[in-house]
């Protein structure tokens, strides 16, 4: 028989890899219209606003993996873009805890 303190180890380290590591936002049909540039892809494009990506950095306490929070703020962004009329988001900041900041672009 295994001992129960074991299981609620095991119990809790597998929830917390589950909640740090999973991507919870999805990209809408617009948003998968949208690319990620640089400053320098989009010298031809108009300026049409910002986008915000803001996410949890922290699940339960727990520090979540910094690629799937980029992720998600990309994501975020990609959505907002397509809904002001952009097809391309170029990072306009530093990311600050769970926010990350793009400028959108209509380059197409």
């Amino acid at each position: 028989m295994r001992h129960p303190l074991a299981i609620v180890f095991a119990s809790a380290l597998f929830t917390s890899a589950f909640i740090t590591g999973c991507a919870w936002v999805k990209t809408t049909p617009g948003g998968e219209q949208v690319r990620e540039a640089t400053a320098a892809d989009v010298g031809g494009g108009t300026e049409v606003g910002t986008a915000v990506g803001t996410t949890q950095a922290t699940a339960a306490g727990i520090p979540r993996n910094k690629d799937v929070i980029r992720e998600e703020q990309v994501t975020l962004a990609r959505n907002r873009a397509a809904q002001i009329g952009g097809d391309t988001i170029v990072q306009s900041g530093a990311p600050s805890g769970g926010t990350l900041t793009f400028t959108v672009y209509r380059c197409r």
